[in-house]
């Protein structure tokens, strides 16, 4: 699975892949901040615990990542909502 970059503006939330080892092609998500209901920030796991970050609206997103990273991020999301 490739890493997915996020990008947060007043507007959107955008998540960005680039896949391919050869033949490269991008992988563009993007949530407009107006249509997000909420947010949802969890840890799972004993020894390697982990973050992640539910956002719910039309559509559902689920971000998993190490958890310094993704409370990072939840508190980011929280000041445009």
């Amino acid at each position: 699975m490739a890493e997915r970059h996020i990008i947060v503006t007043d507007r959107r939330i955008i998540l960005y892949a680039r896949r391919g080892a050869i033949f490269k092609s991008d992988d563009v998500v993007t949530f407009k901040l107006s249509d997000v209901e909420g947010i949802k920030y969890k840890e799972e796991g004993l020894i390697g615990k982990r973050g992640i970050i539910e956002i719910q609206g039309r559509t559902k997103a689920k971000l998993v990542g190490s958890t310094s990273e993704m409370k990072t991020l939840y508190q980011q999301l929280l000041q445009f909502l």
